[in-house]
């Protein structure tokens, strides 16, 4: 494949199996992408002697996705490699499912699901998602670690999901929240990862950003990451939900900035309401530890150093298992 233009992955393996060429043998000849040249895939053909679709579908399902991206990694070492030790990003192909590309993007950041894959930069700075289970809870902690990170302007940050399905989340306009980042910066997310995987993202602008993990965030899996210094809309307290409104919500109006700001564009209409953090992310993300003053002069904020208060549960499972009584 030329470097001008990436092949288009196909969508799902039926895509797989229509582009396999028919030989007219009874065979289907399948792409591979690893090595340009084509595989015939098994004979197996039904009682009218005519090659069966289904039993494709059934082998190339189980796993040809997986097969490919490994076979890359295999491969990817080179002349005298060492098949344990890491593999450089650049001797895999942008096309392969486990990476997002050769670089860190300044908006899905760089992903890659095996820990085994070294990273385009080296990171200056590492943090774990981690589950840590309660005491007669059947919810267990979910949290990054460090839950609040001093970093300076341009350093790359290493999210090592350490326990499986986290991701990182900007709390961003455009992804339906009050704006707890700088201005001008776009709406930065990560994918799901699995256990080994990780997800780097370079941060640029001097100022306060809050994140969270999509699938955790209300039961407290949110962090702060103060860049260069204690500025911009997360610089300042969360409102206080117990407080009684003066009249006319100033959020609404800093919002109404941050959505121009962040040149949503879409012209039509209004759209949701945004949203500040709720439930435990809410209580996190107010806890005095948690202060961005106090992580520019510490470094960095263990998540066992908040109060315990600030980490309870507020959402609690309730009549599940559905079983009668």
């Amino acid at each position: 494949m030329d470097g001008g233009e990436h092949e288009r992955e196909p969508s799902d393996v039926g895509e797989i199996v229509d582009d396999a060429d028919d030989r007219g043998d009874g065979r289907a000849m399948l792409p591979n992408r690893s090595t340009g040249k084509e595989t015939p895939m098994h004979d197996d053909t039904n009682d009218n002697g005519r090659t069966d679709r289904r039993t494709y579908l059934k082998a190339l399902g189980a796993g040809t996705t997986a097969l490919a991206a490994f076979s890359g990694v295999g491969h990817a070492h080179g002349d005298g490699g060492d098949d344990e030790g890491p593999i450089p990003v650049e001797n895999l192909a942008l096309d392969n499912p486990l990476i997002s590309g050769h670089e860190v993007h300044p908006v899905y950041g760089f992903s890659s699901q095996t820990a085994r894959v070294a990273p385009p930069v080296e990171p200056d700075h590492e943090v774990q998602s981690l589950i840590r289970p309660r005491e007669n809870v059947p919810i267990p902690e979910f949290y990054f670690e460090p839950t609040g990170l001093y970093v300076e302007p341009g350093d790359t940050v290493r999210f090592t999901m350490t326990t499986p399905h986290h991701n990182v989340v900007a709390y961003h306009p455009q992804f339906g929240f009050e704006r707890r980042v700088p201005q001008l910066v776009p709406p930065f997310s990560g994918p799901l990862l699995p256990a080994g995987g990780y997800w780097l993202y370079t941060f640029e602008k001097p100022g306060v950003y809050e994140m969270n993990c999509a699938p955790h965030e209300y039961f407290g899996m949110v962090m702060r990451i103060v860049v260069g210094e204690a500025s911009g809309p997360a610089a300042e307290p969360l409102p206080d939900l117990c407080a009684t409104p003066a009249g006319g919500g100033d959020g609404g109006s800093d919002s109404g900035g941050a959505e121009s700001d962040s040149g949503g564009g879409a012209g039509e209409g209004e759209g949701p309401e945004l949203r500040h953090p709720e439930f435990a992310a809410y209580t996190v993300l107010s806890d005095p530890a948690l202060d961005p003053d106090h992580i520019v002069e510490a470094g960095g904020v263990s998540w066992d150093e908040l109060a315990a208060e600030n980490k309870r549960l507020f959402l609690q499972p309730a009549g599940f298992p559905p079983c009668a009584e």
